[in-house]
């Protein structure tokens, strides 16, 4: 699958989750669903292009319930609805699931 693919699809799968999480709740097996794939996803991406993508800390983290990581792109991508430069946010606990500690050391960019 193409990165471009890849990122369209996270998107879609962020918009289904939020629009699951007001209609029936953030705890609803559907909502719940929908963000394990988005994440799972996201893990996907960064391993298959690390060239190409980086974690970095959100820098709206303050405004969530959570911190959060900001799945970045090195190069903006034209996908359907524009040029995207990151691929929505992960939140730091399921990063924590999904990634070892050498891996996040290697993925997350302090400093651009």
């Amino acid at each position: 699958m193409a990165i471009n693919e890849i990122v369209e699809r996270i998107i879609a799968i962020n918009h289904a989750w939020k629009l699951a999480r007001e209609k029936f709740g953030a705890q609803n097996p559907i909502t719940l669903s929908l963000r394990e794939q988005k994440s799972s996803w996201q893990a996907n991406l960064i391993r298959s292009f690390p060239a190409e993508v980086f974690l970095k800390e959100a820098s709206d983290s303050d405004s969530h319930e959570e911190r959060l990581l900001s799945v970045r792109l090195r190069k903006p991508l034209q996908i359907a609805s524009g040029l995207k430069s990151d691929a929505e946010h992960l939140p730091v606990r399921l990063a924590n699931v999904l990634f070892t500690e050498k891996e996040l050391k290697k993925y997350i960019v302090k400093e651009l």
